[in-house]
Order: structure tokens, then C-alpha cells, then sequence
């Protein structure tokens, strides 16, 4: 006999798509790290060892600016204008573009090879973000309707309480002769 999979309540499946739409927002992040740190260790040699000991090469700096270009523009995408003025979008992308331009000199291949990957990662935080705004629309639309069911339960309880007190004052008291 096959179980019968337990029905969940309302305040769980809203519960449910919280949860889905904060690990998705965490994901994006995440997504557009790991490009970044899987090809960090896959050059490891390359790109963080020099003869002199542990020091970031060339194609590591350059995979780190980029990676900050990336956080740049989601930072910019979410930044609070009103507080901010947009001045930490402006100096972030200023020095990311700066840091890029002094580095293209011998790394044009480096730099397609590590945009590419980080394009991917770009590609997941999107697929990522699309789940996360689906999952936020679907736990607030069961947020409205518990607060729609629990105005209707105070509404009916309100009026049974009416009804109760009227039914009581309107007894008709019959003499007996």
C-alpha cells in the first residue's frame, strides 16, 4: 500500500517558498563566486605560486578583479540611492575599470577565458534570482490569504457574538396564569 503523503497547512507551503526565496538570494551570490574559486584552484600554480612563496599571479589578481566586477554590478543593481548617492557603485566600478586596464596589456586571453567562466556564474545567480522572485511571490500570496482567512474568522466570530447577545435579549417572557 502506498503512505498518503501528508497534507501540508497553509502557514508551511508559505514557509516553504520563504525558505526557497532566501536560499536562492543566498545562491546568487554563491553562483557567482564558484566559477571564480573552481578556477582559482584549478590554476592554483599558475595563478598564486611565485619562487618566492605564495603571491597572487597575474591570472589571479586579474580572475579577482573581474570577480569584483561582477559583485559591482549586482551591488549596483541592489545599492540604496537615496543613502549611498550611488558613490559606492561610482568608486567600486572606477577602480575595477582601472585595475582592468592597467592588467590588459598581456592577459587578453586570460581575461576571455576567466570572463567566459564568470559569465556561467553570472548565468546561475540569474536562473537563481528568477527562482527566488517566483518563490517571494508565491509565500506572499499565502501570507494574504492567511491574513484574508484570519480577518474573515475575526469578522464571523464577531458576528455569532452579535447574534448570541441578540438572541439572548430578545426572549419573550410568557406568564403563566
Amino acid at each position: 500500500m502506498a503512505k498518503q503523503k501528508k497534507q501540508k497547512t497553509v502557514v508551511q507551503t508559505k514557509n516553504k517558498y520563504r525558505a526557497i526565496q532566501y536560499s536562492a538570494f543566498g545562491g546568487e551570490f554563491i553562483s557567482i563566486l564558484s566559477p571564480y574559486i573552481a578556477m582559482g584552484i584549478a590554476n592554483y600554480d599558475t595563478w598564486f605560486q611565485t619562487q618566492e612563496g605564495w603571491k597572487v599571479g597575474l591570472g589571479g589578481t586579474l580572475a579577482l578583479a573581474l570577480m569584483g566586477m561582477a559583485i559591482y554590478l549586482i551591488g549596483k543593481k541592489k545599492e540604496d540611492k537615496e543613502l549611498t548617492g550611488g558613490y559606492i557603485s561610482l568608486i567600486l566600478g572606477w577602480f575595477a575599470v582601472a585595475f582592468i586596464l592597467f592588467m590588459l596589456s598581456s592577459i587578453i586571453d586570460q581575461i576571455a577565458t576567466i570572463m567566459f567562466f564568470g559569465g556561467l556564474g553570472l548565468l546561475g545567480a540569474f536562473g537563481l534570482d528568477l527562482g527566488s522572485k517566483q518563490a517571494k511571490k508565491k509565500a506572499d500570496y499565502y501570507s494574504e490569504i492567511i491574513e484574508k482567512v484570519k480577518k474573515e474568522q475575526i469578522e464571523t466570530d464577531y458576528k455569532e457574538q452579535l447574534l448570541e447577545k441578540a438572541r439572548k435579549e430578545n426572549t419573550v417572557k410568557v406568564r403563566i396564569k
